[in-house]
């Protein structure tokens, strides 16, 4: 495994990649200055330039916030900025935090408790806070001491909202799964709309691959009016179910070409 050197005390220490994640996970173990078990966290969002790692995953799973701990202005952002992120593929919550650097207070604290057979065990308990400075007014600028935060944010969603749609059936980013999530973010009503705009495009997508692949063979056009007759009789179906049927056509499509 390769090594890196970094300096210690003026002192270069060696060091690998399993060192590193070793690092990461047990750093949150020492006391800070205060002699307590807090820490400020920030993650950069260069961290997604390559691959996640499933360990950082699993670390976030112990370490990491959740939406649940931002006040209105950051939830109600966050609401906007899921129906418009191109990274939706990603997890929500875990990139949201990452993408605009939100930082967090984490803390975790010993506690003892007593087992079934009244044998005592000690654990951690680990909590999330957010930054409470941030909802703050500073008192030379009478601004949010977040204003910053989140007025890139609103920003960062506007670009969002400019950049053009791209082909449904071209792109990774609009496949099927990607616009079943981004339908989900939306209310009843405009899941209906929207499943039915997607559903369009699709036809519109498909009948133009169809015309490249068209056979001269008049048999596949011979259908007649009795034909039609005999056919079963059309059953209005919901938008969901007409997805779903979507997806799986989609899918057998992609399997035959």
């Amino acid at each position: 495994m390769t090594e890196r050197q970094f300096s210690l005390n003026k002192v270069m220490v060696s060091f690998t990649y399993c060192d590193y994640i070793q690092v990461f996970n047990k750093v949150l173990c020492y006391n800070n200055e205060r002699h307590k078990h807090t820490w400020f966290i920030k993650v950069c969002a260069k961290i997604f330039a390559n691959p996640i790692p499933n360990w950082f995953l699993n670390w976030w799973s112990y370490h990491g916030p959740t939406i649940k701990i931002l006040p209105e202005p950051f939830l109600k952002l966050y609401k906007e900025w899921i129906k418009v992120s191109p990274d939706l593929n990603k997890l929500n919550k875990f990139f949201f935090f990452i993408e605009f650097s939100v930082l967090w207070i984490h803390k975790w604290v010993p506690e003892v408790d007593f087992i079934e057979e009244q044998i005592p065990y000690l654990y951690r308990t680990y909590y999330n806070n957010f930054w409470d400075k941030l909802m703050k007014k500073d008192p030379q600028t009478k601004s949010l001491y977040g204003q910053e935060l989140l007025d890139l944010i609103t920003k960062t969603i506007q670009d969002y909202k400019s950049i053009p749609n791209k082909g449904i059936m071209t792109d990774d980013s609009t496949s099927v799964k990607y616009m079943a999530r981004k339908i989900s973010n939306h209310d009843e009503g405009e899941q209906n709309e929207m499943i039915m705009n997607y559903l369009e495009e699709v036809k519109k997508k498909i009948l133009l691959n169809i015309s490249h692949y068209a056979k001269s063979d008049s048999s596949m056009c011979s259908e007649t009016s009795e034909d039609m007759h005999e056919a079963q009789p059309y059953e209005e179906e919901s938008p969901v179910d007409a997805l779903k049927k979507a997806e799986d056509f989609l899918a057998k499509l992609k399997d035959k070409i």
